[in-house]
């Protein structure tokens, strides 16, 4: 009787298990699906996990692969789940992303010459914080009942006149590429007066609100506002030293300098001379061109190159021009590379035969510039001039070109209003503390000592807005104050050129004022 008993418990707990060895779990809602781009999409939505013996245990599964909701194309999931039994139950779907309607929905199409860093659904996406971000703008795709399209540039617009004679163009036409342009600070002038982006002012305080007030300057023209961001832009121009050669040399740390109040034009000019009686043949002190020096110097000399603020040009006024000859000085006195260059610098700042070169801290990374440089590089700022010191001038550095979102003309009424106000709401926007913590996160990962990452702090914040290259006078042009000063300090007749070119920059800022 206990045996047959035994047997029955037996055969009823293989029953249960689907015959001893059969499946426990079963599938359903993974079926193959199609949907339109913008669609909003759940991989767990419908789909649910039965064991034969605990039931539901759809909360048990778990999903390999994603599905870009934004993004033609077939995308495979994975689902997999445990069952009673211990086993691992797979199941396979494929999500078919078409071009198509999707009900109703208002699509908001922001273009942006790197999808890859803002399109939180992007295959490729680099940015932080994907999930969160991806849960964000589902979230306001259902509020606002819109579909948010990130959409590259073509490359007939890749930068500069192309992009901005591209928007202005779609305007004029009566089709704008897009509801928001992502686009520099510098090209606003242009986009206003081409009627291709509409000003900002009176959303600002009931859905900018958190939009940094100095974005009135930046992205501001002839008394409104037309360009935005998060945060707040950052003094990342400095000086960048082989901090490897420095050791070598064994002369003074130029950070430590600075943080010991000891980094004037003075003491800078005889730290590179120190530097030069160092070195061997074909090795410089300083690197870079000399326009970029002259772009830093002026300001910590108490001058301006175009002075917002006096609605003046100021590039050949005294502070300026004491400026140029100091660095005209530096270079007669040998500390110069003989053929300094712009950005990823010269073969010899590549080879790590320059000790120190102007540049800007996205550089350091970058892998078209310095990412792949043989040597660690560190930072200390511009030094600043003895007599403005004195006179108790602080560290400012220029900032220019400033990367911002515009909103397009020409869109359907209500579509401007709904298109800002959907930018905004999309953003993780950032206590000042978060975003000074996160910045602190950056500079430790580009520096490796800790001087570098101080000295940052200390000037990072301390801007104003040059409008220079904002007033439609190209930096390589033959009046333009770039390939002027390059020329003026090279051949030491820096006033001469500056009084040759102020008079066309004169009316150019009165045009972008206004009052021309």
């Amino acid at each position: 009787m206990k045996k047959l008993l035994s047997f029955s418990l037996i055969a009823l707990s293989c029953l249960l298990m689907f015959a001893c060895g059969g499946d426990v779990v079963t599938w359903s809602g993974v079926e193959n699906k199609t949907i339109n781009v913008g669609d909003t999409f759940d991989a767990k939505a419908g789909v649910k996990a039965e064991d034969k013996v605990d039931g539901d245990i759809s909360d048990r599964i778990t999903v390999d692969g994603y599905v870009n909701a934004n993004a033609k194309g077939d995308y495979k999931l994975t689902y997999k789940v445990t069952g009673s039994d211990s086993k691992e139950y797979k199941k396979e779907r494929t999500i078919s992303v078409a071009e198509g309607s999707s009900g109703n929905a208002t699509t908001i199409t922001i273009m942006h010459g790197a999808v890859q860093e803002v399109d939180p659904f992007h295959a490729s996406y680099s940015g932080k914080n994907a999930r969160e971000k991806q849960l964000k703008q589902r979230e306001v795709e259902a509020l606002y009942n819109v579909k948010v399209v990130y959409k590259p540039y073509d490359q007939s617009a890749s930068w500069g006149e192309p992009r901005t004679t591209a928007i202005v163009n779609a305007s004029i036409n009566g089709t704008p590429m897009a509801d928001i342009y992502w686009v520099s600070s510098d090209w606003i002038g242009k986009l206003v007066k081409g009627q291709a982006v509409v000003p900002v002012d009176d959303w600002m305080s009931t859905h900018g609100s958190n939009i940094n007030e100095i974005f009135e300057k930046i992205g501001g023209y002839q008394d409104q506002m037309y360009a935005f961001e998060t945060g707040a832009p950052y003094a990342e121009i400095g000086l960048y030293y082989n901090a490897a050669l420095v050791k070598t040399l064994g002369v003074s740390n130029p950070t430590q300098m600075y943080l010991d109040g000891n980094w004037t034009w003075s003491t800078f000019e005889s730290w590179a001379k120190s530097v030069k009686s160092a070195l061997g043949e074909e090795q410089y002190a300083l690197g870079g061109a000399y326009s970029a020096w002259a772009e830093a110097l002026v300001p910590l000399n108490g001058g301006r190159l175009v002075s917002l603020e006096a609605k003046r040009v100021a590039f050949a006024q005294q502070a300026a021009l004491d400026a140029y000859d100091y660095i005209t000085g530096l270079k007669d006195a040998g500390l110069f590379e003989p053929s300094g260059t712009f950005d990823s610098g010269s073969a010899a700042w590549q080879a790590g035969n320059v000790v120190m070169h102007p540049g800007r801290l996205w550089f350091v990374t970058a892998p078209d510039r310095w990412g792949q440089l043989p040597f660690q590089v560190e930072y200390v700022p511009y030094p600043i001039s003895d007599t403005y010191k004195a006179g108790g001038g602080e560290h400012i550095s220029p900032v220019s070109g400033v990367s911002t979102y515009t909103v397009a003309s020409g869109l359907p009424e209500g579509k401007a209003e709904l298109a800002f106000k959907v930018w905004n709401a999309l953003q993780l926007w950032k206590s000042a503390e978060d975003g000074l913590e996160e910045f602190t996160d950056v500079l430790k990962a580009r520096f490796n000592e800790q001087t570098s990452i101080t000295a940052f702090l200390s000037v990072y914040d301390k801007i104003y807005l040059d409008v220079m290259n904002a007033l439609g006078i190209s930096a390589y042009e033959s009046n333009g104050w770039t390939v002027n000063i390059i020329a003026g300090i090279r051949e030491g007749i820096a006033r001469t050129k500056m009084d040759e070119i102020k008079p066309a920059y004169e009316l150019a800022l009165k045009t972008y004022l206004g009052e021309a």
